[in-house]
């Protein structure tokens, strides 16, 4: 979470003024330099994955309908972006063969979507109703810290629908856990999911051949705070109920891939100040030399992107949805 930057901002402003307002009238206390400013509007406020399918009205009736997620923002026939949990959103492409998109849908599927919630047991019990491609059942909790069940999308991604229980693994991430409400169907939505069934957070499970090489870049670069190790991986804060997950090489459902059929999106409402981080930054390689601008078919811009590279080959693109109407459902959902 990028909280840090901001509140150290702020302390150095308050400081500063208080020093203005002392009987001398002199400040002891240095103004806040550009790289406070910058690393204070350096934000991540939602999450993102974008994957790719060949039957795109196949994806479309599974997250939109089976699983009741809101649609909120949508390029027809192309894109569509499904919000999972307050901060947290999975984004539709359809890979029709017009090269309009990142990635194919023939490549590697190297991510795994976790959705976080406290009914694992009702939701197994909806997820067998409509007919989902489940791998396993919920295990028994006993002192595990963590129990689930795995269900193929169409499109052949894998979701893990997951319960964190307190337990000392979990004791940085319960409290987060804990805070973060529940994001449930729309009311008037024409989806079967019942309206008692939420998600409240999300984990992207990405898959590195150097978890060294992958911690550093997160951690350092990225700015997120590790907030749960397991034996087989590492958990990393991101936005409000976002999170990244960095999986040992051999460990996880996947193996490392150089190739993949994802991007890994992140929200903000300042892509410039981390395109101004990033761009000399030699473990993340851009792909333009400056800010990518998608826009409508009118031409009007609507969002304003960094694109690049992780060290391992995973696409990274840093959204700002800029403030007009048709990006109304999205800054909302991110409470802008």
């Amino acid at each position: 979470m990028r909280f840090n930057g901001i509140l150290k901002f702020l302390a150095i402003v308050s400081f500063s003024l208080i020093s203005a307002c002392s009987d001398n009238g002199a400040s002891t206390s240095e103004e806040p330099t550009m790289d406070d400013v910058t690393e204070a509007t350096r934000d991540i406020i939602g999450n993102n994955a974008f994957l790719y399918y060949k039957d795109y009205d196949e994806a479309v009736d599974f997250y939109g309908t089976k699983l009741g997620f809101k649609n909120v923002f949508e390029f027809p026939g192309f894109a569509i972006i499904y919000q999972t949990s307050p901060t947290t959103f999975i984004t539709l492409v359809n890979d029709d063969g017009s090269g309009r998109g990142m990635h194919s849908a023939d490549e590697p599927k190297t991510i795994a979507i976790a959705l976080l919630t406290d009914q694992i047991d009702a939701w197994y019990d909806y997820a067998a109703s409509q007919d989902m491609d489940i791998r396993n059942p919920p295990r028994v909790l006993g002192d595990s810290p963590h129990n689930g069940f795995l269900v193929t999308d169409p499109g052949g991604y894998i979701l893990e629908f997951e319960y964190f229980a307190p337990h000392d693994e979990n004791v940085k991430f319960i409290p987060l856990l804990s805070a973060s409400e529940n994001l449930y169907v729309e009311a008037g939505s024409a989806s079967p999911r019942p309206a008692d069934l939420g998600f409240k957070a999300s984990i992207y499970w990405l898959y590195h051949k150097d978890a060294k090489e992958a911690a550093d870049f997160y951690r350092d670069v990225m700015g997120l705070e590790m907030i749960v190790q397991q034996p087989f991986s590492d958990i990393y804060t991101s936005s409000r109920t976002g999170y990244i997950g960095l999986v040992l090489d051999g460990r996880g459902i996947h193996p490392a891939s150089h190739e993949k059929a994802v991007n890994v999106g992140f929200l903000t409402s300042n892509s410039q100040a981390w395109f101004d981080h990033l761009k000399d930054e030699p473990t993340f390689t851009l792909r333009t030399e400056e800010l990518y601008h998608e826009a409508d078919a009118d031409g009007n811009n609507l969002i304003d992107i960094v694109i690049g590279y992780d060290p391992d080959n995973y696409y990274i693109e840093i959204d700002e949805f800029i403030d007009v109407e048709a990006n109304k459902a999205i800054r909302e959902a991110v409470g802008q």
